[in-house]
């Protein structure tokens, strides 16, 4: 499958059709989740990004700055190994692989009608700081892009080296 550069074609259509080819015991290239880790992650971040967690301060945090670079080079996601063990994953919130791949649809979903109601909005964070749509769309394309390749469901990703 050719991946699609246009943000919506691929988080609306080809990531359902993508979700169709990752089995339970498919192998992380690099990281410590499961297929069924990395699912319920993706809907997780999707869905807890549409929000604001309080209001920005007068001055960006160090922090808030190093997303804003993250942001403007593209939002290239790079695997940075941690101490972490397989014992550090939390626990699944659903019963199996396809239970949380039918959570996925309606997580991007929230990201465009959220936007589409209220045009203006902006999400913030404490971590990350404010993000407008467009912020929005480019991380979740980039994000979903990267745990896809993580797992074989794509070929390629910019920021890791095939």
């Amino acid at each position: 499958m050719i991946i699609s550069n246009d943000k919506r074609e691929f988080l609306t259509m080809q990531v359902p059709q993508l979700l169709t080819n990752l089995t339970d015991s498919a192998e992380a290239k690099f990281g410590l989740m499961t297929p069924q880790h990395m699912v319920e992650h993706l809907t997780w971040v999707t869905k807890s990004s549409l929000t604001r967690h309080g209001e920005p301060e007068a001055e960006p945090t160090d922090s808030q700055m190093y997303f804003r670079k993250f942001m403007d080079k593209g939002a290239v996601f790079k695997h940075r190994p941690t101490e972490k063990t397989a014992a550090d994953l939390p626990k699944l919130k659903y019963g199996s692989l396809a239970e949380a791949v039918e959570q996925v649809p309606d997580a991007v979903d929230r990201l465009y009608q959220t936007f589409e109601q209220n045009p203006d909005f902006k999400t913030f964070n404490p971590m990350m700081g404010e993000f407008t749509f467009e912020d929005q769309e480019l991380f979740h394309y980039q994000h979903f892009k990267y745990h896809f390749y993580q797992f074989g469901l794509i070929e390629k990703y910019d920021g890791v080296e095939s």
